[in-house]
């Protein structure tokens, strides 16, 4: 009885390539959403910072970008008044009204909290593209 043997690993590779693209962009949207909702938290709503509506409208991410260990994308906020602004609540600043040390992490702890929901979306989204034929 004879047997056929057919190689499709450059199909495979090419299927995880495209799941991969798209999911590591869903994982990054995921993270684009919660930065925005962490900027509405409850320290923000008292009126300390009145430049939250700006700051959530400029946070943005790039499309996932080929590197040489696999996709990266980035999730930011655009330049100008407002990034500064962003920027000195979380690093920290002298306020000049309150005339103290003030700062208000928002990045980096909604990034560690949010990893496992992310690390979630890409295996589901490379999961779903991958039984795809």
């Amino acid at each position: 009885m004879p047997i056929s043997v057919v190689n499709r690993s450059a199909e495979a590779i090419r299927r995880y390539d495209d799941a991969a693209y798209k999911a590591m962009d869903a994982a990054t949207n995921h993270l684009r959403v919660e930065i925005q909702k962490a900027f509405g938290s409850w320290y923000y709503k008292g009126g300390a910072f009145r430049s939250t509506l700006q700051i959530k409208q400029a946070i943005r991410r790039t499309d996932p970008m080929r590197t040489p260990t696999g996709y990266e994308s980035r999730v930011g906020i655009k330049g100008g008044d407002v990034g500064m602004v962003a920027l000195y609540w979380e690093l920290g600043h002298r306020n000049t009204f309150t005339r103290r040390y003030e700062r208000v992490e928002i990045w980096v702890p909604t990034a560690v909290k949010e990893t496992p929901a992310m690390r979630d979306t890409f295996a589901r989204v490379v999961a779903r593209y991958m039984n795809r034929r």
